[in-house]
């Protein structure tokens, strides 16, 4: 994990899921240890040439993707609450997106729960994964909403486009729409801004905002992303999403996949209807892993078996 979480407190969201994870460790018998992540494990990271993990411990990664025997990636997911535990990596390139999805495979009336209860979280009270401004701010309707993410998603090998290349792939597919453009709270970078300051300088429609995301959402016929949690919280308004990039959202987006191809998308996402609520409870409820939630630990459990890791393996350690 990274230096900050060490010997974090109880109160941290940031570490919910590991301080569940030693509790069962130890109720099995077992210990686990807190380290500080190794620093050749970078975000593109799939494999490593030495023996480290063959060390007979269940290694779980913070905020990762590698991909070998032993190893679990682990991160929150888009939404506060909810995490990803994966052999394959967190977020964009979880195993998630290779699991088929139906609407069908949820029951409505079921989804429809679930998905109140997301809205009244998260859309109703204009909450996000990130500090956002309180303040509501009116912005014009049927805008096309570009979120920029910096160079996480390259470097982690989930897209070719930087921001800018996906905003002027945008711009000339939006017709005449606005097209709204919230910088990340956390990763946006100097020359990025810059240039997203002179194209607003040169074209009337790009108008960059700090707005709430749920103020941009509800004004906006689309999300446009590489892979962001504003997709997600986008469909808690019915916004339809495009993205530019690897996605274990795909089944409920249009995916770009090389300039040009914008206006098409569009179109196609403008025309979606329903299945957001069967989406975020599959998503959600079928895929992460909710704190709090009567069926965590089984879940926990399940996935460490499927790495080798049974629960009696702790107990004999």
């Amino acid at each position: 994990m990274k230096q900050r979480q060490i010997g974090k407190g109880p109160s941290n969201r940031g570490f919910d899921l590991y301080r569940v994870i030693e509790r069962m460790i130890a109720e099995a018998g077992g210990q686990a240890e807190r380290r500080v992540r190794d620093a050749d494990i970078r975000i593109g990271t799939r494999q490593v040439t030495d023996a480290r993990f063959k060390d007979g411990n269940l290694h779980v990664i913070d905020d990762r993707h590698v991909q070998m025997p032993n190893v679990l990636n682990a991160a929150p997911a888009y939404l506060p609450g909810y995490w990803h535990l994966d052999p394959k990596g967190i977020r964009s390139l979880s195993s998630i997106g290779s699991r088929p999805f139906r609407r069908d495979m949820v029951p409505f009336q079921y989804a429809k729960r679930f998905y109140g209860r997301l809205q009244r979280k998260f859309k109703d009270q204009r909450r996000s994964r990130h500090r956002q401004q309180q303040e509501q701010t009116s912005l014009p309707a049927g805008a096309v909403a570009v979120f920029f993410q910096g160079s996480y998603p390259r470097e982690a090998g989930a897209t070719r486009f930087s921001d800018i290349s996906i905003l002027q792939d945008v711009l000339n597919g939006a017709g005449d729409r606005a097209v709204l453009v919230k910088p990340h709270p956390l990763t946006a970078d100097v020359e990025s801004f810059s240039a997203l300051l002179q194209i607003a300088r040169q074209d009337p429609r790009v108008i960059p905002t700090q707005a709430n995301v749920h103020d941009i959402l509800a004004a906006s016929c689309v999300s446009v992303s590489v892979n962001s949690g504003v997709a997600l919280e986008g469909f808690l308004h019915r916004t339809p999403a495009i993205l530019y990039g690897a996605s274990d959202l795909h089944r409920m987006a249009e995916t770009v996949t090389r300039t040009g191809q914008f206006a098409a998308a569009l179109e196609r996402a403008l025309a979606r209807t329903g299945g957001y609520a069967q989406f975020m409870t599959w998503y959600f409820r079928n895929n992460c892993l909710e704190i709090g939630a009567p069926d965590l630990e089984s879940k926990i459990w399940e996935i460490f078996a499927q790495a080798g890791f049974p629960r009696r393996r702790f107990a004999l350690a």
